[in-house]
């Protein structure tokens, strides 16, 4: 490293003594610099080196090979064709005060074709700014373009990778992991499973890169992190433009970001916030701008159970009456047509309407609120109403032609089918349905299946660009206007439409985001670690829940084949998996969520009393402290050496009788989970849950001013489940204590500045 930063400082010397830039063969570099940040390009416009306190964050000694950008042409006969810098024969350069660089190449074997990138780096500034644009495209269809491709990025094993795959991953040595996986490379698709647009490599011992989108629009783009033949890390950001031959010039329209980040995920999320709360998304979020139902911000616990009434609302009012406060319900099964093959044909449902609706009704005034089972995407061939309705034509088209269709039920092996939502068809049919529920049935709302993901169409009867841009976004938002529009005015303002995952570009049209991520380990096995990403950037701008937290197996839909129908669907999990709930609760508590249980029947009351109790203490002291759980803010966690435990983990399809077992695991996970909380009005809020079965002593070290807290005055509060008492006075703007927190339970910390 000593001399590839030593060749590179000469090199600088002979930029500065003897400018050649733009002259061809030279092994001059060109350098991008400022107090924090330096970039290195060849004068052939490669990129060589990214710099941070003389560290190499990534360092390509073949860069040669290793081309910055790349473009993919459709030609009008149907030929794809690749296009690189090394295809073109002349290139130019402008650097002005070694922050801002212009390289331009043209003269290739399709004349007329010009690229143009530019990269700065403002004065200060930790983060550069990548633009690209392309000329002379008329007679062709610019498929995709992946700029910048950043090859070498420096990681060891000691590295971590934190992706925003919806409410966040943690991958621990992603070499090694890439290695192993059959591609080589995580694709992330925007907007969709990606819920934002960064991500971050960092190890603990030096700074690590961070890498961003500052698209405010929401265009179509995939993140790609991957191995190359010699085992080095590759970024690139592909950007999909909408499918012409007719315009002659394409600019992305949007910058990629690319700088360093000093600190773990947390860190990063806080730069990406800075962005971020500066956007549309968030200035129109429904949350923050109180449109939300008041039922959905007082819920207190959710229940996710499937099938009739008796099945759902019945559990869910003893259950109501059991906690004391309100209870809401994300009801699968509802329907009248079997799970996940004879989509959209919902109605009636199983109960029949009349008392469907009479026991929706008599829920409601006992704070039970329910949102129903309505998948936004897919259209089932099977069912009569495709053929009736002619449903291909809105279906959403592969560039030749063909749609997207998945087999989700192995039990009938009947394929659904990916519908377009920017089709007026597609929405008048889901809006039609959602008409009957919401103002005949008085539901509360509606769980949008598959929301919070995009796709590409390329059917040009459709009215619509085809191919990449931003029209499913506004699809997206268009659907849930016209739910909305739809709803009598008795129910206006009372529903609920919620995602699935979590999306930024979807804070303004959905109200409430369900995140499994939390329990992720219960359907995904042991791999990447769950991290709240999401919160961390925009915890008080979107309701998230979500739990597939369970105590028993899975149930069985009623409608699929007996012949796959399980002996013991919805016994109890061997007990050995106890603290495995415990651990996702622990989880959803401290991030933020409203927690919320899967499969509750009442007999868990006797059968797992005690983590029943914890899940109701959780739902107390949460309740009671929404200005910092619901609309509080995230910030930098507490710095503690956190115990572990090893703890057994099941692994089960969340559906039950498909054709596996529990897969058992063991892992070591913490058995001590902190968040600490800002609140809108200026005080700290810490969340503490311990699922160990002893008690823990947490050293809670804490100066108010690194929290932007600038008086040195403050209250300090304990909360338990049933009480809240003063614990401490403070008067040099620092929280020194030692707190004891019992076997299995939680607390709430409360700071309240002097005023």
């Amino acid at each position: 490293m000593f001399t590839r930063t030593f060749n590179l400082l000469l090199s600088f010397l002979t930029l500065v003594l003897h400018p050649v830039i733009g002259q061809q063969g030279s092994s001059t570099l060109i350098k991008l610099a400022n107090s924090r940040l330096e970039i290195y390009f060849t004068t052939r416009g490669e990129l060589a080196e990214i710099v941070a306190d003389q560290v190499a964050i990534a360092s390509d000694n073949d860069y040669q090979s290793h081309p910055i950008w790349e473009l993919s042409l459709l030609s009008t006969t149907g030929e794809t064709l690749k296009l690189n810098p090394g295809d073109f024969q002349q290139f130019e350069s402008r650097l002005t005060n070694s922050q801002n660089l212009t390289m331009t190449w043209s003269e290739s074997q399709f004349p007329g074709i010009v690229v143009s990138a530019e990269v700065s780096l403002p004065s200060g500034d930790s983060l550069s700014y990548w633009n690209l644009q392309v000329k002379g495209l008329r007679g062709y269809a610019l498929e995709n373009i992946r700029y910048p491709i950043i090859s070498s990025i420096t990681a060891d094993q000691n590295s971590l990778l934190a992706l925003p795959n919806w409410m966040g991953h943690l991958v621990r040595n992603p070499l090694k992991v890439l290695s192993g996986m059959y591609n080589k490379a995580y694709k992330l698709v925007y907007p969709g499973a990606m819920s934002m647009q960064f991500l971050t490599l960092y190890t603990p011992s030096r700074k690590g890169i961070y890498l961003a989108c500052n698209d405010s629009m929401a265009y179509q783009k995939d993140f790609m992190l991957s191995l190359n033949d010699q085992q080095g890390l590759v970024y690139q950001t592909v950007s999909y433009p909408e499918y012409t031959y007719e315009k002659d010039t394409y600019a992305i329209p949007y910058q990629t970001v690319v700088g360093v980040n000093k600190g773990d995920w947390f860190t990063a999320a806080e730069i990406y916030r800075k962005w971020a709360h500066q956007q549309d998304w968030t200035r129109n979020s429904r949350l923050k701008n109180g449109h939300t139902p008041a039922w959905l911000d007082s819920t207190a616990l959710w229940v996710w159970n499937r099938g009739r009434t008796q099945q759902v609302l019945t559990p869910a009012t003893e259950l109501r009456e059991k906690l004391g406060l309100p209870v809401s319900m994300l009801w699968h099964w509802w329907h009248r047509s079997s799970y996940d093959d004879t989509f959209p044909d919902y109605l009636p449902p199983r109960d029949g309407a009349d008392r469907f609706s009479r026991e929706v009704a008599k829920a409601k005034l006992k704070d039970v609120n329910a949102i129903v089972y309505m998948n936004q995407l897919q259209w089932a061939r099977s069912t009569p109403s495709w053929s009736r309705e002619n449903a291909l034509l809105s279906a959403a088209k592969n560039r030749d032609g063909s749609t997207t269709d998945h087999i989700y039920n192995i039990f009938t092996g009947k394929s659904l089918t990916n519908m377009c939502i920017a089709t007026d068809t597609w929405r008048k049919k889901y809006t039609g349905i959602a008409d009957t529920v919401l103002n005949q049935y008085k539901v509360s709302g509606i769980y949008m299946d598959q929301a919070c993901l995009s796709r590409m169409c390329f059917d040009t009867t459709h009215n619509h660009p085809l191919g990449g841009g931003n029209y499913w976004m506004r699809g997206s938002a268009e659907l849930a206007k016209q739910v909305r529009n739809v709803t009598s005015p008795d129910q206006q303002g009372k529903i609920t439409l919620s995602g699935e995952g979590v999306g930024e570009s979807w804070l303004p049209y959905l109200d409430a985001f369900l995140a499994l991520q939390v329990s992720m380990e219960r359907y995904a096995g042991i791999g990447a670690e769950p991290i709240p990403l999401f919160q961390a950037v925009y915890h008080p701008y979107a309701v998230v829940y979500g739990n597939y937290s369970s105590l028993l197996k899975p149930p069985y839909d009623e409608m699929w084949p007996d012949e796959h129908r399980p002996a013991d669907a919805l016994e109890l999990l061997d007990p050995v998996y106890n603290k495995q709930f415990l651990m996702e609760q622990a989880r959803s508590f401290v991030w933020g969520m409203q927690p919320m249980m899967s499969n509750y029947r009442s007999s868990l009351e006797n059968d797992r009393a005690r983590e029943m109790e914890f899940l109701y203490k959780i739902t107390r002291i949460r309740n009671r402290n929404k200005a910092y759980l619901l609309h509080g803010e995230m910030m930098k966690n507490l710095s503690l050496d956190y115990p572990e435990d090893r703890i057994a983990i099941s692994k089960l399809s969340i559906y039950a009788g498909q054709k596996e077992k529990v897969t058992h695991f063991e892992k070591n996970y913490p058995t001590l989970y902190t968040s600490v909380w800002r609140s809108e009005s200026g005080s700290l809020g810490v969340a503490i849950a311990n699922i160990a079965g002893e008690y823990h002593q947490i050293p809670m070290l804490l100066n108010l001013a690194d929290y932007g807290i600038e008086n040195p005055h403050a209250t300090v509060y304990l909360h338990t489940a049933d009480s809240r008492q003063k614990l401490a006075e403070i008067h040099d703007g620092k929280l020194d204590l030692k707190l004891e927190v019992p076997a299995v339970t939680v607390r709430f910390v409360e700071i309240i500045p002097a005023k």
